[in-house]
């Protein structure tokens, strides 16, 4: 018992003191034993006055004949230390926000360290590590770097904090509806609540300090006055879908009824096909005028055969036999192709439909129905068309006041005039002239092919390294000229091959000229290895997507901790991207997302790639619980899905919250992988997960999603799209707040 009792004493730690104290029979007990003598902070020892006494005082016990006896191993520490095991509140990484390895306290939870905490660990910047809600930064509207405290997590600090903590403009830090400006119908600096973000102040607001609002109906964000303007500039409407119609039989009390017929549909609304009615309530979903012939219920029905294409319908060739009929003219010159793509559409007697000056009759003084050509409009056929068509007598079809008795040529001669091609025909009499769109080779007799250039797929270099840059030119005359940007890490600009030393990932563009004034560019992205992204909205580019499905939401906020690296979206609103200056090409990015906190909302976070602008890109989305979007194409799943968004018209037929999330193709977009090939799984609050995508130069995708915790796959999907073979990469949310990108790195595929 008395050597159990012994080395409990030893285990629980003695002193040098309490050892030489300890009865002679310990040591008799420990003989056998490993001894450790630990001796920290030996430096602090060392300039002393006394450190030779102390010094001293270890030769002493190494000289008393009891320690020789023990098998003693020495342990001297040099840097200051303290254990603290006994603190669950400090370890390395505790206060994520300020480092992943430091060894700081956060009694508090909010991840930033004490600022005054035990001895042994290292401070942080937290001014209340008893208060969660107080922190640098956490009013974010109104600093990223001010202490103060955001208990209703509002982004606006609480005027009337605890002791330690600044003073914010929160007029009320228990709701986060109420904030100076949260009604933009109310002037900015004063104090506001809008509890359905609409952007009207709430008719009758919980706070009684705070002055009302117009809004009619404070629970739904589409209703408010205004809401449909072309129905009501001022009337209190419902417009679910954005079309700017009001609901003609909304469900909420307040709100008058206006007269869109289907307020789940941004194309159906009254005058949608004004080329058959300019009251009537039609589907258009093509944006030509005539309404859908097989609309939604409680729609009315139009003449449309083919909605999904402008260029097809009733009407569209007037000069063809029964003009309303469904035809197809895709070069719009009144006159129906003969071989329409769709099956619905009635063959027509246009003998080109790919020109709009080629048409039955085009050259009426030569003949009012053969197919000829007739550029110049001057009503005489051009001599020398192109390959099945009627040749008519014009000897030059791009002069209008000329179509006869044109100047004699070589028979046969072939020669460049400035930058037209002039080849004469047989007898000498007419000669055909193609402009040459990047000049006209005098030597070869032919038109320059178009200037192009291939700048090369990404480069990965460790850091400090160099990377050798390859611009390759062809087409043109072949007399280029270089101008690479940006130059201030290149060692020669004005060439086809410098040499670049980046600090960070960087996108060097190169622009190429030639003799005849052709222009061509082409860009290349040099990736710095295991170096992380930068996601500052700062130094990238942010979005927010309009149209139909985003008009009523609130504009967002991305926010960039420079400190964790961390980039966060703060505002539950519009469809929205993130996405800088370097381009992803044959190359694989990683990181790390999630959602903090879903107490707002249970919407979509993810990915864009691809991306040319923002009418042309890849976008992976991420819907935790699936549910009834009507603004957004109706019931939408939860899941993981990956489409190609790739806008023919913006002007004619924008973008669309559909074209993004509907889980089908659309006008705009393809879908490219159901949730039922990925995941039907939606995504888990408070849970960190990794994203890895691999995009290859032949179209070859794969994203893999994994849990940070333990590596585990999520979900997993190989495909191909040749439609973008590089572009940018990005972040994207829609309607989800506190959903956070971190720790993202580019490499380059062998």
């Amino acid at each position: 018992m008395r050597l159990a009792m012994h080395r409990a004493n030893l285990a629980g730690g003695l002193s040098a003191r309490e050892l030489l104290a300890e009865p002679s029979n310990l040591f008799d007990d420990l003989a056998s034993t490993r001894v450790i003598l630990a001796l920290d902070r030996v430096d602090a020892v060392w300039g002393l006055p006394f450190k030779d006494d102390w010094f001293g005082m270890l030769r002493a016990w190494a000289e008393d004949p009891r320690l020789e006896r023990l098998r003693l191993v020495l342990g001297i520490s040099t840097t200051p230390r303290r254990r603290a095991d006994d603190n669950a509140d400090a370890f390395p990484g505790s206060a994520e926000k300020e480092s992943m390895t430091a060894c700081m306290e956060d009694a508090d939870g909010d991840g930033w360290g004490d600022s005054d905490p035990p001895e042994g660990v290292e401070p942080g910047t937290d001014c209340a590590d008893d208060n969660a809600n107080a922190y640098p930064g956490a009013a974010e509207h109104e600093s990223m770097t001010a202490c103060m405290e955001d208990a209703d997590e509002d982004g606006w600090g609480d005027d009337m904090p605890p002791e330690g903590v600044e003073p914010g403009t929160d007029c009320n830090d228990d709701n986060s509806t109420i904030f100076p400006g949260a009604a933009k119908d109310l002037p900015p600096d004063q104090c506001t609540q809008d509890s359905d973000g609409d952007g009207h102040g709430d008719s009758m607001p919980d706070d009684p300090d705070v002055p009302p609002g117009d809004d009619c109906a404070d629970d739904d964000v589409n209703t408010f006055p205004g809401a449909a303007p072309n129905d009501s500039a001022e009337a209190c409407m419902t417009d679910a879908d954005g079309d700017d119609w009001g609901d003609d039989t909304p469900s909420v009390p307040e709100a008058l009824p206006g007269t869109d017929c289907a307020d789940d549909n941004p194309n159906a609304f009254p005058g949608a096909a004004e080329n058959e009615s300019e009251a009537a309530c039609m589907e258009d979903e093509d944006g030509d005028g005539w309404g859908d012939d097989m609309p939604p219920e409680g729609v009315t029905p139009g003449t449309d055969c083919d909605d999904t294409d402008a260029a097809t319908g009733p009407g569209v060739a007037e000069n063809e036999v029964d003009p309303n009929v469904c035809q197809t003219d895709a070069d719009g010159d009144g006159w129906a192709d003969p071989d329409p793509d769709d099956d619905g559409a009635v063959p027509g007697t246009d003998c080109d439909d790919n020109d709009a000056n080629t048409f039955p009759g085009a050259a009426p003084n030569d003949d009012p129905t053969a197919c000829m050509t007739d550029a110049d409009g001057d009503d005489w056929g051009d001599m020398m068309p192109e390959p099945g068509v009627t040749p008519g007598t014009d000897c030059t079809d791009r002069d209008p006041d000329v179509h006869e008795n044109c100047a004699r040529c070589n028979p046969n001669e072939v020669k460049c005039v400035d930058k037209d091609l002039h080849t004469c025909n047989d007898q000498g009499n007419a000669e055909d002239v193609v402009t040459c769109e990047h000049g006209c080779d005098d030597d070869g007799l032919k038109c320059w092919d178009p200037l192009s250039v291939e700048a090369g797929m990404s480069i990965c270099i460790d850091p400090n390294m160099p990377a050798q840059l390859n611009a390759i030119a062809m087409g043109g005359d072949g007399n280029y000229n270089y101008s690479w940007d940006p130059p201030e890490t290149l060692d020669n600009a004005a060439i086809a091959n410098p040499v670049a030393t980046p600090l960070g990932p960087t996108t060097y563009t190169i622009d190429v000229s030639d003799g005849e004034g052709n222009t061509a560019s082409d860009s290349v992205t040099v990736y710095l290895k295991n170096q992380t992204l930068q996601l500052d909205p700062d130094i990238c580019e942010t979005y927010d997507f309009p149209g139909a499905g985003e008009n009523a939401d609130p504009a967002t906020q991305w926010v960039w901790n420079d400190q964790t690296q961390t980039l966060c979206q703060t505002i539950n609103g519009k469809s929205a991207a993130l996405f800088c200056g370097w381009d992803l090409d044959n190359a694989t990015i990683t990181g790390e997302f999630q959602v903090t906190d879903d107490t707002n909302d249970d919407d979509w976070i993810g990915f864009m790639w691809g991306i040319q602008d923002t009418d042309h890109y890849y976008l992976f989305s991420w819907k935790r619980i699936g549910q009834n979007f009507a603004n957004c194409g109706g019931q939408l799943p939860a899941g993981m899905q990956v489409k190609v968004i790739d806008v023919a018209d913006p002007n004619a037929a924008p973008q669309t919250c559909a074209d993004r999330l509907q889980p089908a193709d659309t006008a705009n977009s393809k879908l490219l992988v159901p949730v039922g090939e990925f995941t039907t799984m939606g995504w888990t609050e408070a849970t960190e997960y990794t994203f890895e995508l691999t995009h290859k130069a032949d179209g070859e995708m794969t994203i893999i999603v994994r849990l940070k915790a333990n590596n585990n796959v999520v979900a997993m999907k190989t495909f191909m799209d040749t439609t973008y073979a590089n572009g940018k990469f990005g972040m994207y949310t829609k309607s989800q707040v506190n959903a956070c990108f971190s720790n993202f790195v580019a490499s380059c595929v062998p």
